[in-house]
Formats: structure tokens, C-alpha cells, sequence
């Protein structure tokens, strides 16, 4: 039995650890920009709160205005607030940077493909709150809705540290919900892991269940966010030239059983 080598294989590796290193750091450089972005973009106060009386209007119309009633079912338990809370204010960014290391990593053909539907989500996202600013629900206490980040962790969106890069009126679409659905359908289109599927469609309930249940969107920021994800996975590849195709594994575990005859039949 030949001895185990690790040293060869990191060789190998290595570059590619270097190269995802330089691709997270991108990718937690273009979240800094959506934030600034989205400060630079505030201060339309009068047309936010117009659209945001539309879109309420909007959503009696069709029979989706059921934040109330979310919200309702959330504050009868603290311990469910402070979670969804949680998923709100934490895995927004982490679970995109996980996403994207495990698509670089064990897909890395198609990478590309992924990388370039984010983009294509980011940049939509911060045309239409150009476009079309609107005040989400917590801006409206006297319509019964309750600010669930303010109410448990005391956040003070006023705050000079804070207003000079967070835009409160970037609602439609919500972000939060379409890389939420960028990362579940990601992961429906790239693996087979009925696992990994599941582990996505999860996380989209969830933040979707998060963003409504804290008052930080509406029913149709919700709707928009998804059919934003869904339309950049449905347009992005063909433009690219990366139709679906099967996945691949993990280049490591290949390289290591290659080396040490694990694969061989």
C-alpha cells in the first residue's frame, strides 16, 4: 500500500484556493457597493411613500396584502422574532459567499455562469430602486406594522453611521429574497443532491417568511425578487453560452482518488 501524499495534492490545490480567495473577496466587494449604492440612492422620501401606497393598494386588489397576518403569527413568539431576525440580518451575504465557494470549488465549469447571474440580479436590483423607491411596511406603524429589528435589537435605521449607507426605501424588489431563490435554484440547477435541494428551497422560505415577517417588504417585493432570480437563471447562462449540463465533483476529492487509486476500478 503505497503512503498517503497530501503535499502533491495541495500543490495542485493551491492555486485554486488563491483564485476563490480572490473571488469571495469580489463578491463581498460588490455587497459593500449594493449597500453604498443604495445610500447614494436615498433621499426620495415623498415618491417612496407614493409607491408604497400603490403598491398597498395593489396588493388589496389581487387579495396578497397577508403581511398583517404574518406578522401577527411571528410577534406571538419572541424566540421565533429573534429568529427570523437572524435569518434577516445574517445569512443575506453568507449564504451567497457559501454558495458561491461550494459552486467554485466542486462545479468550477460552470462558475462562470454563476458569478455572471449574480451580477445580472445585483445590477437589475439597484436600477429598479433607482427607478422605483419604496417605503417598506415598518414605515407604517399606525397600519398596524411592527418593526421586529427595532422592537428586539434596538436599531436605530436614523443613525448618522447608518443612514449614510443603507437606503431605507430599497424595497422593490427584495434582494434578500432573490439571492435567496439565486442560491435555491442555483443549486437545483447544479446539483443532483436532493440534500442540497432541499437545504435551498429552505433557506428561500425562510428569508422570504423573514423579510415579511419583520416588516422589511412587502407580499410583492417578495414575488419580484423571485421572478428576478428566476428570470436571470432562465436568460444569464443561454447569453453566456452555458446551457445546463451534468455537475461535476469536487476537483480535490478527483485529484486524491486519481492519486491514490481510489477511482480505479
Amino acid at each position: 500500500m503505497r503512503p498517503i501524499r497530501l503535499l502533491p495534492v495541495w500543490d495542485e490545490v493551491q492555486p485554486r484556493v488563491r483564485a476563490a480567495t480572490f473571488e469571495f473577496g469580489l463578491m463581498a466587494s460588490l455587497f459593500s457597493l449594493y449597500f453604498v449604492t443604495r445610500g447614494i440612492a436615498a433621499g426620495r422620501a415623498y415618491e417612496a411613500f407614493q409607491n408604497a401606497f400603490l403598491v398597498m393598494r395593489v396588493e388589496n386588489a389581487l387579495g396578497l396584502a397577508i403581511e398583517h397576518q404574518l406578522q401577527r403569527v411571528v410577534l406571538a413568539s419572541p424566540v421565533f422574532v429573534t429568529f427570523l431576525n437572524g435569518i434577516y440580518a445574517f445569512t443575506h451575504l453568507w449564504t451567497v459567499l457559501l454558495f458561491g465557494a461550494w459552486a467554485f470549488f466542486c462545479v468550477p465549469d460552470r462558475y462562470r455562469e454563476v458569478r455572471a447571474t449574480f451580477l445580472a440580479i445585483l445590477g437589475a436590483g439597484l436600477l429598479s430602486y433607482t427607478l422605483f423607491p419604496l417605503a417598506p411596511p415598518r414605515f407604517f406603524p399606525w397600519r398596524g406594522f411592527v418593526d421586529t429589528l427595532a422592537l428586539m435589537r434596538g436599531v436605530n435605521y436614523d443613525h448618522p453611521g447608518i443612514a449614510t449607507l443603507y437606503n431605507p426605501f430599497a424595497a422593490m424588489p427584495s434582494l434578500h429574497v432573490a439571492f435567496a431563490v439565486f442560491v435555491c435554484l442555483g443549486l437545483f440547477r447544479l446539483s443532483h443532491s436532493r440534500l442540497l435541494h432541499g437545504v435551498g428551497m429552505l433557506h428561500a422560505l425562510l428569508m422570504t417568511l423573514a423579510v415579511i415577517g419583520t416588516a422589511n417588504h412587502y407580499v410583492l417585493d417578495c414575488l419580484a425578487g423571485t421572478a428576478l432570480a428566476a428570470a436571470a437563471w432562465a436568460v444569464v447562462p443561454r447569453l453566456i453560452g452555458q446551457p445546463a449540463r451534468e455537475a461535476i465533483p469536487l476537483p480535490a476529492v478527483t485529484l486524491a482518488r486519481s492519486r491514490f487509486g481510489q477511482g480505479r476500478s
